[in-house]
């Protein structure tokens, strides 16, 4: 569907007779109004939806489809929103206007994220006809923020147990297996494009072209998305049971350097960290690179960690990474944590929601290991979210009627955390502290850190996908500073 008038909610389709008569403009604002869940954003996407839907031309074919579709909906078109649509289609392009912070800013919610107003005294209406649109921002915003929150346990753990040499491993702790789990394509590359911003590992292919595309990310530059080998269930089934350490064998040939990931869970997970590894051992040593175990089965506190409740000694009870110690050894880094050979490694990716990364990792540190050890993968997780996680809305606090300002605001007595903001908006920073202010002068406004991104069909303020993952790296920093 390419018909952008048509990307809305039925309802819009009559606003523009129902505003009050002699309105000429209209100002609207993006919040997060909830920290039940996140108690701050990163805020990205905007320029994916302007290059991908609002740049678009509108014309007047568009027009009467969208009058064809009404009249389907809702029984009948009345000749002033039949005026209405078709002025907008003669002038043929959104006569709104844009603000946003910039692409990568990590600010707290309930803070203003962007503005929008229109450019023409007529077209007034389009401001809230673009809001349906407009607020999928919740996704690719909610997205970037639960990547984000994962690297900002990365970083604490690290920063408790790793030495800075192994700072670049960072942005593979968490790796983005979540393409199948996503709703649509387009989605799942867009979604995919939000988790680069803290991490570089990823299997998400549609996230790649998505970023060239739309973010500008460099091909020949530094990396945007990198994965390594690695098999799947019916990869190692194929050999059947009684031959799955031919399956390992048979990796092993195939990739002789470098790292490679073997899922290891078909059958059982402990033979296959002992009798197998055992077996494997003197080919696993010789390689020229890493051998990373996959179990994907269970809970994976226990399977990682070892189960408490298990017989005392036993695999279960040890736990994955104390039996690829056992088995390949490992050596105390200058913090005082063990950290597996080099050759091994382990990578868990299912169900690795965070409250349950954080305890693996605080486990992993009482019993003496640095949280480098492990890499997850999240997929369904990082999606598994509505709007209403961050309680996304976009409100209108400004209009003009006759060319009189009258400052408004949404403030139901039932539910007091709707209240939304008066007025025209600023955005302020007071060192690391920002500050929405409300009912502000024209100037004001003007001054604000919300710069204009889109004007009347075009994209103004363009960026890339290495300057938002520097600014998110920069404000990483100062949260590691914190810690």
């Amino acid at each position: 569907m390419n018909n952008i008038l048509l990307q809305t909610d039925v309802y819009k389709m009559g606003h523009m007779e129902q505003y009050a008569p002699g309105c000429n403009k209209v100002y609207s604002y993006l919040t997060a109004r909830s920290d039940k869940n996140f108690d701050e954003t990163v805020f990205f996407g905007l320029q994916y939806y302007i290059k991908r839907y609002l740049s678009t031309p509108i014309t007047p074919e568009m027009g009467e489809e969208f009058l064809t579709y009404r009249k389907m909906i809702l029984g009948s078109n009345s000749e002033e929103v039949a005026t209405k649509i078709r002025a907008l289609c003669q002038l043929g392009y959104l006569p709104i206007e844009i603000k946003a912070v910039e692409e990568g800013t990590i600010m707290p919610v309930r803070n203003v994220l962007m503005t929008i107003t229109n450019t023409h005294p007529d077209f007034y209406w389009v401001v809230g006809f673009m809001e349906s649109l407009l607020l999928k921002l919740w996704y690719t915003i909610t997205v970037a923020t639960c990547s984000h929150q994962y690297r900002k346990i990365v970083n604490k753990y690290f920063n408790q147990t790793d030495e800075e040499t192994m700072d670049a491993a960072k942005d593979f702790q968490v790796h983005d297996f979540g393409y199948r789990g996503d709703a649509s394509e387009e989605g799942a590359a867009i979604s995919g494009v939000a988790h680069l911003l803290s991490f570089l590992g990823s299997d998400n292919v549609p996230a790649l072209p998505c970023a060239v595309e739309f973010y500008n990310a460099d091909i020949n530059g530094a990396p945007i998305l990198l994965s390594v080998p690695a098999s799947e269930h019916s990869v190692m089934c194929s050999f059947g049971r009684e031959d799955e350490i031919g399956a390992f064998r048979h990796m092993l040939d195939l990739y002789p350097t470098g790292i490679v990931s073997i899922v290891s869970d078909t059958f059982d997970v402990y033979t296959v960290l002992t009798d197998f590894a055992e077996t494997l051992k003197e080919v696993i040593l010789a390689r020229d690179g890493k051998v990373v175990f996959r179990p994907d089965s269970g809970n994976p506190e226990y399977i990682i960690c070892g189960n408490p409740e298990a017989v005392e000694g036993s695999n279960e009870w040890k736990g994955a990474i104390r039996l690829l110690d056992e088995k390949f050894g490992s050596s105390v880094n200058s913090k005082g944590y063990k950290v597996l050979n080099p050759k091994v490694g382990l990578i868990y990716g299912d169900g690795m929601y965070i409250e349950r990364y954080i305890r693996t990792l605080e486990r992993l540190k009482e019993m003496g290991y640095a949280a480098s050890n492990l890499v997850i993968g999240v997929g369904g997780i990082l999606r598994n979210y509505s709007r209403d996680t961050l309680g996304f809305a976009i409100k209108a606090t400004y209009v003009e009627v006759n060319g009189e300002p009258r400052e408004i605001e949404k403030d139901p007595i039932t539910d007091r955390k709707k209240k939304s903001h008066k007025g025209l908006l600023s955005l302020l920073k007071e060192g690391n502290e920002y500050l929405t202010k409300d009912q502000c002068n024209v100037e004001e406004e003007a001054n604000s850190l919300l710069k204009v991104v889109y004007r009347d069909g075009k994209l103004m303020r363009e960026t890339n996908l290495a300057a938002i993952r520097t600014l998110v790296k920069e404000q990483e920093e100062i949260e590691v500073t914190a810690l």
